[in-house]
């Protein structure tokens, strides 16, 4: 819930952009506030004590069964009257549940949502698609308005990503989905019989088929 205010507490904590922050933490994106202790991370502290131990800043390991401890949190889990053994097993990202900006009609399809987060909005306005988000993008800067930040959901892998350094594949119809890397962009444009795009040349190509 409002992810957008937590991005903004995060970033008043530890000085990380909120922008940054919505990147990773907002819905569809690439990590959650997740409250259970996953196997991966615990390895992950498993690996960072070796490491440590490796470049002679630690003397010792640690025997993670008894150092991490998650009895308290499996209890408030019990208390809230939530599964955690089920939530050990959830690698889901946050959900979205929104509407169109442009069109007003809900998003089903999530593998071409795009977001603009626009300085001054309290809520990051979501787009079921490059195209509609990108023809909003420049009504928006028309107005005067500052963009605080473009996502790009990459239509491949899932992850959200800062649309300013994604790349983007047309298919045959012209229809934009958003890449990591330029090469997973150009594999699919020479599949789908279309085109790469930067984000600049991006956001031309939307305005221009509109």
């Amino acid at each position: 819930a409002e992810p957008e205010k937590y991005s903004e507490l995060i970033a008043k904590v530890t000085g990380v952009d909120a922008e940054v922050n919505y990147l990773f933490y907002g819905p569809l994106g690439v990590q959650t506030r997740d409250l259970s202790w996953k196997p991966e991370y615990r390895q992950a502290v498993g690996t960072a004590i070796d490491t440590l131990k490796l470049l002679k800043k630690a003397d010792r390991g640690l025997d993670l069964n008894t150092f991490i401890d998650d009895q308290y949190i499996r209890a408030a889990f019990k208390a809230s009257n939530l599964d955690y053994t089920a939530q050990l097993a959830n690698y889901a990202p946050t959900p979205l549940k929104a509407v169109d900006a442009q069109s007003g009609k809900p998003i089903t399809d999530f593998s071409h949502v795009a977001e603009i987060w626009v300085r001054g909005e309290a809520k990051v306005r979501q787009y079921a698609s490059a195209e509609s988000a990108f023809t909003a993008l420049a009504s928006l800067k028309q107005e005067g308005k500052n963009i605080r930040a473009v996502y790009a959901q990459a239509s491949d892998s899932g992850i959200k990503l800062l649309a300013d350094q994604a790349w983007f594949a047309s298919d045959a119809k012209g229809r934009l989905s958003a890449f990591l890397l330029k090469g997973q962009a150009q594999q699919y444009a020479t599949a789908q019989g279309g085109k790469v795009f930067d984000f600049t040349d991006a956001t031309t190509q939307a305005v221009a088929v509109r």
